[in-house]
């Protein structure tokens, strides 16, 4: 059974798993999302997610009526948690800097929680997003991050020379970026240190 180590104690599952979910749905679950992300969505198959979760074909399709089906269940319930992690943390302070640090430390602490599923949604947008329910895009990341530069543009933290869609694709690309080299093992210097390194990045980045 394919497994990674996560920053969660012992015992918890996952959020992309519920506490209803019967033992072979959890682990066909945190099999598919682990190969999703290793080897790629089309170069998974059906077998490879029998074959790790240790159930056969048939316990796959009893919860899920396809491959396709279960990597798109994966990728909402995906989403919509890094969606939520990233409104929540702008909600939480005042004021531009303080906020942009908020969803940084946010950001950092899921990738060390649930580093498999931050990548997933990475990878997975521009195959996934237009098959979205209108209630789940109406949760845009994008949107959320355009605000955030809009208020900083307005205390004037924030460059009026550059257009802000161009500002939030370059920051999506860098925490993007960020957690792909992580994944690989590019960067072993402490959270703390990585979450001061990347402010200061996406600061100078916009920085009038």
């Amino acid at each position: 059974m394919v497994t990674r180590a996560t920053g969660r104690p012992p015992g918890v599952l996952p959020f992309y798993v519920a506490e209803e979910d019967p033992p072979a749905k959890r682990r066909i679950l945190t099999a598919a999302l682990s190969l999703f992300v290793r080897d790629g969505l089309c170069e998974t198959s059906v077998r490879d997610i029998a074959r790790a979760s240790g159930f056969t074909n048939p316990a796959l399709f009893k919860h899920f009526r396809s491959k396709d089906d279960l990597a798109r269940y994966l990728f909402e319930r995906c989403y919509l948690e890094l969606a939520d992690l990233v409104t929540r943390a702008i909600a939480s302070e005042p004021r531009f800097g303080r906020k942009l640090r908020a969803v940084i430390d946010d950001y950092m602490a899921a990738l060390d929680r649930d580093t498999d599923s931050i990548l997933y949604v990475h990878d997975g947008l521009r195959h996934f997003w237009p098959q979205m329910s209108d209630s789940v895009r109406r949760r845009s990341i994008v949107a959320e991050l355009r605000r955030l530069l809009e208020l900083g543009r307005a205390e004037g933290q924030v460059t009026s020379d550059i257009d802000l869609q161009l500002l939030t694709t370059a920051w999506l690309g860098t925490f993007q970026q960020f957690a792909r080299f992580r994944y690989f093992g590019e960067f072993r210097q402490p959270t703390a240190g990585l979450a001061n390194a990347l402010e200061a990045l996406l600061t100078k980045m916009v920085r009038p």
